[in-house]
């Protein structure tokens, strides 16, 4: 038997040689195959929990700037009604004074100043707060995915200090960068606007082509704010201070965001955005009964007829029937139509008021939002 035995693998020696030989690499490929299964899964599983991570870290980032940006719009607007306050002309002019014309021209340069330095104003902190929270975000990402890891010598280490030393540069824009504006586009205004005769009537095509020349102004003057940017947010007696290396480094790389084309052209984007919607609502006041109708200056500091008195001002009923007139076709003059303008920075004041049209149009503006998730990324990654 045994003889058969050995005889019989003898003879088919080679066949369970290759068979062997077969089967072993069967194995090992098998093993093989499940380890980098094993370790693809692994990192496919790894990647999706950091892309998830990084997804609810990043719309945290974006939840907290868009609070930052409700917090810190009712302290613009009113140090754009500090520096340009027009109650004192209001409340002299119901009092019916000698120099009542050279009130009204002042109380005209006043008013649309304000309404051209609130959307200015507005624009230029929008767009900063999201590159300045944002980067902070990716920062932020970066220092605990190093720390995770145990590389604790790329961390950057944000700190909550660090954080608010690099935030602070937004109250410079609202205690000094404002002021500046405001005497930019004042210089603007009384150059467009001041040889308008208050009798003028003005249609609205004609009232948007005052804000269009305004901007026009504004972007030719050397101290254009857009192109700007750093000297009404960054002041350079504090840079040069900065004693913390993590801070010049992220006030550097802000800089240089802030003076690239792309956010120059995004933020005359958003201004010319903010004109137009400050038109439209200037065209709820358009209509065949504001051409007969006397703005009452009792009504309040800001001058403006109870819109209520102006809801139908677009409406004209006549035996019975009701025809639509057009608002350009409507032509008011410049004496009821300053205190509109006045009276559309005084709306949404105070911290207790929600938020304007144009800052929620600037909140969920698209290119704005790929702007920070751009600037998050970056920084995610540096």
């Amino acid at each position: 038997m045994f003889t058969r035995i050995r005889g019989f693998l003898y003879r088919h020696k080679r066949k369970f040689v290759i068979g062997g030989i077969l089967i072993g690499g069967a194995v090992l490929a098998s093993q093989y195959a499940q380890k980098k299964l094993r370790e693809w899964q692994e990192r496919e599983t790894k990647e999706f929990l950091e892309q998830t991570r990084r997804r609810h870290h990043f719309e945290s980032t974006e939840r907290t700037c868009n609070q930052t940006i409700l917090s810190l719009t009712p302290t613009v607007r009113e140090a754009v009604i500090k520096f340009l306050d027009t109650e004192d002309l209001v409340i002299r002019l119901r009092s019916s004074p000698t120099d009542k014309v050279s009130l009204w021209e002042e109380l005209k340069i006043l008013a649309f100043t304000r309404a051209s330095v609130l959307v200015y104003a507005e624009a230029m902190l929008v767009v900063t707060l999201r590159i300045q929270l944002n980067l902070i975000g990716g920062y932020m990402y970066q220092d605990s995915t190093s720390e995770a890891e145990g590389h604790g010598t790329r961390a950057l280490h944000i700190s909550s200090e660090l954080q608010h030393n690099y935030l602070s540069f937004c109250h410079h824009f609202v205690n000094d960068g404002i002021r500046e504006l405001c005497a930019l586009v004042e210089e603007k205004v009384r150059l467009i606007v001041e040889g308008t005769s208050l009798k003028q009537k003005l249609n609205l095509q004609d009232t948007e082509q005052l804000f269009w020349a305004i901007q026009a102004a504004v972007t030719g003057d050397i101290s254009d704010p857009i192109k700007c940017l750093n000297q009404y947010f960054l002041p350079p007696d504090r840079l040069a201070a900065a004693d913390c290396d993590t801070l010049q480094k992220m006030v550097s790389e802000t800089t240089d965001l802030l003076e690239s084309d792309e956010i120059i052209s995004l933020t005359s984007s958003c201004v010319s955005q903010g004109f137009s919607l400050m038109v439209d609502r200037i065209s709820d006041y358009y209509g065949p009964a504001a051409d007969r109708t006397a703005l009452n200056m009792n009504a309040g500091p800001s001058g403006l007829q109870n819109k209520t008195q102006m809801s139908n001002s677009g409406l004209e009923c006549s035996n019975g029937l009701t025809n639509f007139i057009h608002p350009n076709n409507v032509a008011m003059p410049m004496a009821k139509l300053i205190p509109i303008v006045n009276g559309l920075v005084q709306h949404h004041t105070g911290h207790g008021a929600g938020p304007d049209p144009w800052i929620q149009q600037l909140i969920l503006d698209d290119k704005l939002k790929l702007l920070g998730a751009n600037v998050y990324e970056a920084f995610c990654n540096k």
